[in-house]
């Protein structure tokens, strides 16, 4: 029994002794390091600038250049300024093609009247210059006849012939001694009311000028009353 009880403890502090000298170790797995590298940029060609440019004097040395604008002015207008009709190699502005179907709706006969008188008011001395015997005429306003008013009248500009179809749709007069006028027979809606008079030293003039005088107006049933009038100079 003795030598079964020393075997055990030899046995034990063996044991002891063994784990005594046992250190415990702890694994560490390195993480994988990563080198940060610099983002790739690409170095895009930038577009070249495209400058357009003609050539001064057809130099063939390829001479003087200028830049031309955007707006592409024509030799002979100055930049910035839009080319009008009187610049144009002396054109003409086109007319519109005609609205047949604008015209067709438009009634030629009616019930109403316009009357009035035409005249003129020399700035300068308030006096007034009658319109004696002269022909005026009433143009309904369609965008056709619009064409007209805002280019030539307003504008100034010379206009293409006009379509003959539209004399079918116009109504004409002359004024007397004293500038009074009437039209009968009109049917309701908008006309341009149309005069040209002739005036030199009486509206203060130098010499003698063709004046048109133009006014927009709306007739409705019954009587119209209107004063086509200019102020001149």
């Amino acid at each position: 029994m003795f030598h079964s009880t020393r075997n055990c403890l030899i046995a034990s502090v063996l044991i002891l002794g063994v784990s005594g000298c046992t250190q415990p170790k702890t694994i560490t797995i390195p993480s994988q390091t990563h080198n940060p590298q610099p983002p790739i940029t690409a170095n895009l060609p930038k577009e070249p600038k495209i400058k357009e440019e003609i050539l001064i004097n057809n130099n063939p040395n390829l001479g003087d250049r200028i830049n031309v604008p955007q707006n592409y002015p024509t030799l002979g207008v100055k930049v910035g300024e839009e080319p009008t009709v009187d610049r144009l190699n002396g054109e003409t502005m086109e007319r519109m093609a005609f609205p047949e179907e604008e015209y067709r709706y438009l009634k030629k006969i009616g019930r109403s009247t316009v009357s009035g008188k035409i005249y003129l008011v020399n700035n300068h001395t308030e006096d007034t210059v009658l319109g004696q015997k002269v022909k005026l005429y009433l143009n309904p306003v369609t965008s056709y006849s619009r064409q007209w008013y805002n280019e030539s009248y307003l504008g100034g500009y010379k206009m293409s012939p006009v379509d003959k179809r539209l004399y079918n749709y116009l109504k004409f007069t002359n004024s007397d001694e004293s500038g009074n006028f009437d039209f009968f027979g009109i049917a309701p809606g908008n006309y341009y009311l149309i005069g040209s008079m002739s005036c030199g030293e009486a509206c203060g003039l130098s010499e003698e000028q063709t004046i048109r005088l133009v006014q927009e107006i709306s007739v409705g049933s019954g009587v119209t009353n209107v004063e086509l009038t200019k102020r001149v100079p």
